[in-house]
């Protein structure tokens, strides 16, 4: 099949979304499929990258109110020639504003399939709008992601915890339940050196119990409540350290929280890293953490299982099948919970430290061999219905 993705998060960009197209592309790749992506333009990426090939890097901008994130700027004419051009047998968008309303829009042009992936709940990001969150934003953003799929022939979601939301948002178009899959080749390939080099740049010694977060450090995350979590855990418990991965705009923020709880050589922030070390950031760990409850499926929850390491994370819906209590981590409730979750994790990998490494992820294979019969079954319903309708 000739597929094209459209998207305004795409690699080398660290976001849940990016790190879902990537694998996407590139497992339909291997599976024999030609993919062409349509996203955003990014300095940071060399024209010789693996990731450009049969790629179409768009003008854009930084968001106002999110400078990491870009928005494409398409015109129009020109790149629905070129979508004609490759004679596309599917477009599948994954975001619902600049890219996806170009995908959205050469779908209906050219009377093509159209599946779309909801990744993102906007209603935890209504904060970064600079207006009210209430009733009547939250009815907004159902509007808005109703508007935008109202012509899809199928919607994707990564978790049932996102279909209750589409629910919500009074969706009336078939959903279809596919959770992004890990390239396990990559979490489980550790470079064992390089993350104890990691530990010993940052000061951790061999004997410390590292908790460890990788993600974008912004205010849906809630760090702080972690901070303040891990404060609170150091009056139990000795030779322990959170090393904060990643970077975005609530880091001085929370850099500031650390220096006055008094945590300056206990909280240690990295700043952004390389995708290409990311596991053996991972690695360097002892714990994942997370208070988010923002995420869709939380992609670094099982990235940090893949490589290894339990989680001590805030239950949440989006953990199904992924978090299973006290076997390979602890779901807390609240302050008093997370420390209880510390205690009994650590107590476990005292006695094993392999504990919680056991756990089974959905993998790069399963994610492809999904998607693609998706788009098989797509695509025969509206020949199906196009054939009916030339009767």
């Amino acid at each position: 099949m000739r597929i094209g993705l459209f998207t305004d998060a795409y690699y080398p960009e660290i976001s849940g979304v990016a790190t879902s197209v990537y694998e996407l592309r590139n497992s339909l790749t291997e599976a024999g499929h030609e993919v062409f992506v349509f996203t955003v333009s990014n300095s940071e990426v060399e024209p010789s990258d693996y990731s450009e090939i049969n790629t179409y890097r768009i003008p854009s901008m930084p968001l106002i109110t999110m400078k990491e994130r870009r928005i494409g700027i398409p015109f129009l004419k020109n790149y629905m020639k070129i979508i004609k051009k490759l004679e596309l047998d599917l477009i599948h968008t994954h975001t619902e504003i600049s890219l996806g309303n170009l995908g959205k829009r050469a779908a209906r042009k050219f009377e093509l399939p159209h599946v779309h992936t909801y990744h993102t709940l906007y209603e935890n990001y209504i904060h970064y709008f600079k207006i009210p969150e209430n009733d009547f934003t939250f009815s907004l953003v159902g509007k808005f992601v109703k508007n935008f799929t109202e012509k899809c022939d199928l919607i994707i979601v990564p978790t049932e915890k996102v279909v209750e939301s589409m629910k919500q948002y009074k969706i009336i178009k078939p959903l279809k339940v596919i959770p992004t899959g890990l390239d396990l080749d990559k979490f489980q390939n550790i470079d064992w050196k390089y993350a104890a080099e990691i530990r010993r740049r940052y000061g951790i010694e061999q004997d410390d119990m590292v908790l460890i977060s990788i993600c974008r450090i912004s205010q849906e995350k809630k760090l702080d409540k972690i901070i303040r979590y891990f404060k609170k855990l150091s009056q139990t418990t000795s030779k322990i350290k959170l090393l904060i991965v990643g970077d975005g705009p609530a880091r001085n923020e929370l850099e500031e929280l650390s220096a006055k709880l008094g945590l300056t050589d206990q909280v240690i922030f990295t700043g952004y890293v390389d995708w290409d070390r990311i596991q053996d950031y991972y690695a360097a760990g002892n714990i994942f953490v997370s208070a988010s409850q923002s995420e869709t499926q939380g992609l670094t929850y099982a990235e940090a299982l893949a490589v290894g390491i339990p989680l001590l994370v805030r239950q949440d819906a989006c953990l199904k099948n992924v978090l299973y209590h006290k076997q390979n981590g602890y779901g807390f409730s609240d302050k008093d919970d997370f420390i209880n979750g510390y205690h009994f994790i650590s107590d476990k990998l005292a006695k094993d430290p392999k504990w919680g490494s056991r756990s089974k992820i959905f993998s790069k294979q399963d994610f492809s061999d999904a998607i693609i019969s998706t788009y098989e079954e797509v695509c025969l319903a509206v020949s199906s219905y196009v054939g009916i309708n030339q009767i």
